[in-house]
């Protein structure tokens, strides 16, 4: 008989689940957050983006540090995320200690900057 793992009475999945999804979710505000940074700041990097009737003079700009600053975030939130969900996946098949992957799934949400 084969064991099912992805199904919510398996610990493992379902403490995956949580931080999957919160981990997701971090990443989905970062992108509203680096859009709130770009309108403050008005550096936008597309010339249609800039409204030339409110704000004339107003070149693209992909120099601004505050907006780079969570731009880069957001990007590292990219680059770390996905492969923490994909390779979770191939984690929890493993069969790991539900101890064990409780403390790999929180290491990882804590601590990724």
């Amino acid at each position: 008989m084969s064991t099912v793992y992805y199904t919510l009475s398996n610990t493992v999945f379902r403490n995956f689940l949580f931080y999957a999804v919160a981990s997701t979710l971090k990443m989905m505000l970062m992108s509203l957050l680096t859009a709130r940074q770009r309108f403050r700041k008005n550096a936008f990097v597309n010339p249609e983006d800039i409204d030339t009737r409110k704000i004339k003079n107003l070149v693209p700009t992909t120099s601004d540090p505050d907006v780079e600053r969570v731009r880069r975030n957001h990007l590292n939130d990219i680059e770390n995320i996905i492969p923490f969900v994909l390779i979770g996946f191939c984690y929890i098949v493993c069969n790991p200690d539900p101890h064990m992957a409780l403390w790999h799934f929180r290491l990882f949400f804590f601590f990724t900057p």
